[in-house]
């Protein structure tokens, strides 16, 4: 990027003091006042610097900060310039800290169906944002930290104010972008991918065992399975190979958001279509080490047995192709 011009130096200085500020005085009317009278300048110093990483990564963090200290209720007046300026930042400069406040905005508003709309309007902008950026394995591969806070947000939505999310045609585009971001060699854009694919399937989990569903969870779950039907299958496929070698595996059974993770909530909640799905990709694995995984899965083992399943599958394929070469 070069050396920042002085003005940028001044107005990435003044973000830092700001923030240090509001963590010192801790009045959320102080703050709340401030971030009104500072807004035009801080929307001109990022539409004049749209590609200074720092100084975008310090207003997001001033944002992040100054909401939890007002907490929603009381920033909710700031929420729609908020979202505005998350949006038009992230279009000019495709840079991920805007994505990050927008997970961040998602898990403080989400739960208040009265933002539902407006959060849903952020996620699908930033979302046609990205599907243009990233349109090939080369744009996946020289953007991963965007990948990785794009998922992120996703799995987050999902979490936090799913209906808007799972009953649009976004969740097709997002499980067939999540497919490319599968395939990428980056251990963090491979944890939000995942993360983001496990939410999916678990909340659709979740719905099923729900023994009192309203409308709008009938009508989740309806959208959810056909989304699942219509693009599960290359997901499958991209797991299978990962536990076979040939794609990332760096998050096997670990946290929220793995490969164990995503395959067996996909065995409880439609264990047919992944046998179905599983089996041609599988066909390249030692055979004694298959039957084994494929029993696993029949038998609908808890999640620990589930794990330590796939570790074993893993470890005999890995042994296999050190044999091979």
């Amino acid at each position: 990027r070069g050396t920042p011009s002085a003005p940028s130096s001044t107005m990435t200085i003044i973000l830092v003091t700001v923030v240090a500020t509001e963590e010192t005085l801790n009045r959320s009317e102080f703050i709340l006042s401030l971030m009104r009278e500072a807004w035009p300048m801080l929307d001109a110093v990022s539409q004049k610097y749209p590609r200074d990483f720092n100084c975008g990564e310090k207003l997001c963090r001033l944002h992040k900060h100054a909401l939890r200290e007002c907490r929603p209720i009381h920033y909710a007046p700031m929420l729609e310039p908020l979202v505005e300026q998350t949006v038009k930042n992230f279009s000019l400069s495709l840079s991920s800290p805007y994505l990050y406040l927008a997970s961040i905005i998602v898990s403080e508003y989400g739960r208040n169906a009265t933002h539902s709309k407006l959060l849903y309007s952020m996620v699908a902008n930033l979302s046609s944002t990205v599907f243009n950026a990233l349109r090939t394995t080369e744009d996946f591969t020289a953007h991963p930290d965007v990948v990785e806070e794009f998922f992120f947000m996703a799995g987050r939505m999902v979490n936090y104010c799913p209906s808007p999310l799972v009953q649009s045609s976004l969740l097709n585009s997002l499980l067939q972008c999540a497919a490319l971001g599968m395939k990428l060699y980056h251990r963090d854009a491979n944890r939000g991918t995942l993360n983001f694919l496990e939410s999916t399937v678990s909340y659709s989990l979740k719905l099923r065992s729900s023994s009192s569903l309203d409308v709008n969870g009938q009508a989740d779950i309806a959208a959810l399975e056909q989304a699942i039907l219509a693009e599960g299958q290359p997901l499958v496929i991209n797991l299978a190979q990962a536990l076979l070698g040939d794609l990332p595996a760096y998050r096997l059974d670990s946290g929220s958001g793995s490969i164990a993770g995503v395959l067996f909530y996909l065995n409880q909640l439609c264990p047919e279509l992944l046998m179905q799905w599983i089996q041609p990709p599988l066909t390249a694995a030692p055979e004694h080490a298959k039957s084994a995984f494929l029993v696993t899965l029949h038998n609908r083992v808890a999640r620990d047995e589930f794990n330590s399943s796939v570790r074993r599958f893993t470890a005999v394929c890995e042994r296999s192709r050190k044999r091979k070469i």
